[in-house]
């Protein structure tokens, strides 16, 4: 039985015509993209808001870059109620950032947020990888990346006779409150500073919650004047979110 085989000219045609089918004119193709913070809601405008970059995985080349701004979403919604299986959670007002891609093929995408901005020692990043499909859009709630950790800002006092206040504001990565009683209570938090003088341990202390949303405070007697390195850290035994911030003192 005779066999025909194609000629180079008609092989070199079927590749043309491959190319063509796989290097179609560009589509725009919108991606959203969304942060939520663990144990709590999405992160937006509350905190600064989130840095996104979109680039070609197999590449590395450019594709998008814009911010995460928006509201935290709805707290009912979030985290009171059952969560289905392919529940919308996000709203239109929900911090997201859309990515509108121009894709002529089917693309592995690299996804890297880094946020909360705000304050700016509780950046944190994120990477991750999806395939996208020209002219299919990720809309809806979009591709949700979940970021652990709390938010530790220090409220600076004044030193007074060789005691050093230790005050400190510690919140979700979203911004979201911490109350007595509260869905993130305050009595689920332990929060502690470490002290340090010329590069050595010089004590530690508990720092209470004192009523006030988000505020934790203790004070340390330190021996000597100096500059004093003071780490304040926060952690939830529950969900293991936890959080730090670094800042000296100088005591006269």
């Amino acid at each position: 039985m005779s066999r025909t085989f194609p000629t180079p000219a008609l092989a070199a045609c079927v590749a043309l015509l491959a190319a063509g089918s796989a290097f179609a004119e560009p589509l725009e193709t919108p991606v959203t993209i969304r942060v939520k913070a663990h144990d709590a809601k999405f992160i937006g405008s509350g905190v600064g808001e989130m840095n996104v970059i979109v680039e070609d995985a197999e590449t590395g080349a450019f594709l998008a870059a814009g911010r995460i701004a928006g509201g935290t979403g709805d707290t009912e919604r979030l985290m009171k109620t059952p969560i289905a299986r392919a529940a919308t959670l996000a709203d239109d007002k929900t911090a997201a950032y859309v990515a509108r891609l121009k894709l002529e093929r089917p693309t592995r995408i690299r996804i890297r947020v880094s946020g909360p901005l705000e304050p700016s020692d509780s950046t944190q990043e994120l990477t991750v990888t999806t395939w996208v499909v020209p002219g299919r859009p990720i809309g809806g709630d979009g591709i949700v990346l979940t970021l652990p950790g709390l938010i530790v800002a220090p409220v600076l006092q004044a030193t007074t006779n060789g005691r050093v206040p230790l005050v400190a504001d510690v919140k979700l990565m979203c911004g979201c409150p911490i109350t007595r009683g509260g869905i993130w209570d305050a009595a689920d938090y332990e929060v502690r500073a470490l002290v340090e003088h010329e590069g050595r341990p010089a004590g530690d202390a508990t720092l209470a919650f004192t009523g006030e949303t988000n505020r934790f405070a203790g004070a340390i007697a330190v021996p000597a004047p100096g500059r004093y390195l003071i780490t304040v850290w926060a952690h939830d035994s529950k969900t293991g979110n936890t959080g730090a911030t670094h800042y000296t003192v100088d005591v006269p």
